[in-house]
């Protein structure tokens, strides 16, 4: 392997892993932060979920901007900004000042994370795509445990403040890395173009393409509500865990940072569908296993739930930007916001299945929703095969 593929691979990983650990940032430091504020958890749990919402809106606003001044340029941009926002949650002592720093996170961290799924397709060789897809993915898994462990253990030790300002400082040197060690593409300069809405609807309109974009709504949607839900599940009996054990079970998503680069490099050779389908019986798989009665059977139901949801997603990104290599930039944003989509409403909508049947009821949701939402592709798939 070229040793540019690989420096460029290692600068990825980096900032790709602070940045998304800024996204989970609070939520292990939640009843901390509740404390500190004296304020209900409704309002306390917006420093996460309107984080995400922000993020989702945000989202599709980039394809006309990171297309005229560039992907990369738009990427340095909101890393900075990225890190004035962090350094500002962790200066406040004012809950709103502290949620509205939040909300622009939301703004900033798309102008990063949904640029890049595009801009990793252009600078990969052809051959190499799937491995940088799949680097992309293992780093968001490790910037989500590492969000959620490292900003716990610093309050632990410190103070929630000292957890936001290490994440600010850490993002500022992802800031500098940016600059000097990614590359450019030389092709994107030759081709400065702005995308009008009639592409974003020509695609949302295009029902092969709007069959693969409901895979990672669904996915993800699973992922948030198992994740969610199997620690009230774990809290219960006849497991009774503490909540330094069930902080400890976010640990799985580390294969995640296994999976995806695997994941990604197989697709390369066997075939993107081929890995979606597999991850998408792999996490149907682990949330069967998650009813069990025992621990253990329960912790490697929720380590295929996390292979699952990452075989697919490093994955899905590289499939949708050859079903359009003209148009990576807006199909890329397209995916980042289903995926999102998923994850707002996965944290939300299984709680009405938890009041009246508990987790029995969020699993067989999940399950009955993938299935339903995996069937159009397949269906198509099926027929091409046939006409075939």
């Amino acid at each position: 392997m070229q040793t540019s593929i690989i420096k460029t691979s290692i600068i990825l990983f980096f900032v790709v892993t602070i940045v998304f650990s800024t996204i989970y940032t609070p939520q292990a430091i939640l009843p901390t932060l509740k404390e500190v504020f004296h304020i209900s958890v409704l309002e306390i749990n917006l420093l996460l979920s309107g984080m995400l919402f922000v993020l989702m809106i945000a989202t599709p606003f980039y394809i006309p901007i990171s297309n005229r001044f560039g992907k990369k340029n738009i990427m340095i941009f909101c890393t900075f900004f990225l890190f004035l926002s962090v350094l500002l949650s962790s200066i406040t002592s004012n809950f709103y000042v502290l949620l509205f720093s939040r909300f622009l996170q939301g703004v900033f961290v798309p102008g990063i994370t949904a640029i890049m799924l595009s801009y990793v397709q252009e600078i990969y060789p052809k051959n190499h795509r799937g491995l940088g897809m799949g680097i992309y993915m293992a780093a968001t898994s490790f910037g989500a445990v590492m969000g959620r462990l490292l900003a716990g253990w610093i309050t632990f030790l410190y103070s929630w403040r000292i957890a936001f300002l290490v994440f600010a400082i850490l993002l500022f040197i992802a800031f500098f890395a940016m600059i000097f060690a990614l590359p450019v593409n030389k092709t994107e300069i030759a081709n400065k173009r702005v995308i009008n809405k009639d592409a974003l609807f020509n695609f949302l309109s295009n029902i092969k393409i709007l069959s693969v974009l409901i895979i990672p709504t669904v996915v993800f949607f699973s992922f948030m509500a198992i994740s969610t839900f199997a620690t009230y599940h774990l809290a219960q009996e006849p497991f009774n865990l503490d909540a330094s054990q069930l902080g400890n079970i976010f640990l799985v998503l580390l294969l995640g940072v296994i999976i995806s680069p695997f994941a990604g490099r197989y697709s390369d050779i066997i075939g993107r569908l081929r890995i979606i389908y597999l991850g998408i019986a792999i996490l149907i798989l682990g949330i069967f296993l998650t009813l069990s009665q025992s621990i253990s059977l329960v912790i490697a139901g929720l380590g295929l739930v996390t292979m699952g949801m990452f075989s697919v997603q490093s994955v899905t990104p590289t499939y949708l930007g050859e079903l359009v290599p003209e148009n990576k930039a807006t199909i890329s944003i397209l995916y980042q916001s289903f995926f999102y989509l998923g994850g707002c409403l996965g944290t939300f909508l299984p709680s009405i299945f938890w009041e009246y049947y508990k987790y029995n009821g969020v699993t067989s949701f999940c399950i009955a929703l993938i299935l339903i939402g995996s069937l159009p592709l397949a269906y198509i798939n099926f027929n091409k095969k046939k006409e075939a």
